[in-house]
């Protein structure tokens, strides 16, 4: 929705004379911000609701004040207690239940003063196929066989590994009843007993805007605003707001593109690091390796040497105890001990 700001949700607000602001879902903030900004300049106030926000809500509250007035919770628990609003700006959970819930609760608690709802989503790839956040949030009724999986135009079915926003949980079958935001828009307006207007414009993922006939009537700058989305000028208009968008968003693919690029000699330089660190490695493990295999023979010949010498113990113990226990070793003993006498005087 932030790139509608100054192209037509600004000016809309400003026709519509909004002093109470409703923004459902807000993500991180820079749309949240630019309301702000918007509506410090009209004294207006704004209620945001985002139950899992990805900015410093503190912060934001502690430069605006009370101008911030901010639900930490689903839009179907706050919607029907915000008191009178001029003006809501759904683009949160874009799926059938929620959307269609949403308008049926804004029909039930702003009946007599409908204000301007403006919504995002109402063109491919979520006009007629739900995309759920939290799948648990939304009644197993309501809720279609869902999957992960790329989007892309023309293709029925989801796309392994590429396609539009991979990430998301999306209804795996496309159109049908109760389906998709553009589908949960129709019905409300089928079923509703207040005189409404409703506009798309089908670019960027298309915004729809919903008036009633007598906040038209008095705001006749809103009532001319949505006439002149039928004019050729904004025909022209909306030409070249698709263009800047296509452009804006290929100079930023083309800006990824460098960062990719540059990450990739990056890495590669650090993996050219790796493998030379890699090879020093291997010429050291391979030169340990060769030590080892030395020590490995040096204890091998160690090993047989000993075996050798304990072999040899052996054979002259077994020897000597053969003549300890011989007849002439016996016979014998009383003259090594006379020798023994002798050899002892002569020292003496």
């Amino acid at each position: 929705m932030n790139g509608f700001w100054d192209f037509l949700i600004r000016p809309a607000l400003e026709a519509a004379e909004a002093q109470v602001v409703v923004e459902v879902g807000s993500e991180g903030g820079r749309h949240t911000r630019r309301l702000l900004d918007w509506c410090s300049t009209r004294r207006a106030r704004l209620h945001v609701v985002e139950p899992e926000p990805q900015y410093d809500v503190a912060e934001l509250e502690a430069c605006h004040g009370q101008r911030l007035v901010f639900h930490s919770a689903p839009s179907l628990e706050v919607l029907d207690r915000l008191g009178r609003v001029d003006a809501v700006l759904i683009d949160g959970d874009h799926n059938w239940f929620t959307v269609y819930h949403e308008l049926k609760m804004l029909e039930a608690t702003q009946r007599s003063h409908f204000p301007l709802v403006v919504l995002h989503d109402v063109a491919w790839p979520f006009a007629r196929r739900d995309m759920y956040y939290d799948p648990a949030r939304i009644p197993a009724p309501y809720r279609h066989p869902y999957a992960q999986g790329g989007l892309r135009r023309g293709a029925g079915a989801f796309i392994e590994g590429d396609g539009l926003a991979p990430e998301l949980y999306k209804a795996i079958q496309e159109g049908g009843p109760r389906n998709g935001v553009l589908t949960a828009v129709e019905d409300f307006l089928q079923e509703s007993e207040l005189a409404l207007r409703f506009e798309l414009v089908s670019v960027d993922f298309g915004l729809g805007l919903i008036a009633g006939e007598l906040l038209q009537e008095n705001r006749p700058a809103l009532r001319s605003l949505l006439d002149s989305l039928h004019s050729a000028e904004f025909g022209g208009r909306l030409v070249a707001y698709a263009e800047e968008r296509r452009i804006e968003d290929l100079i930023g693919l083309q800006g990824e593109n460098r960062q990719t690029r540059a990450e990739l000699v990056r890495v590669t330089a650090e993996l050219g690091l790796h493998q030379a660190e890699l090879a020093r490695h291997e010429v050291e493990v391979k030169r340990l390796r060769n030590e080892l295999a030395a020590l490995q023979q040096e204890l091998h010949a160690e090993r047989q040497a000993g075996e050798s010498l304990r072999h040899d113990h052996s054979v002259a113990r077994d020897a000597l105890a053969q003549i300890l226990d011989s007849r002439s070793w016996r016979l014998t003993a009383p003259l090594r001990r006379a020798g023994n006498v002798v050899r002892s005087w002569e020292r003496t």
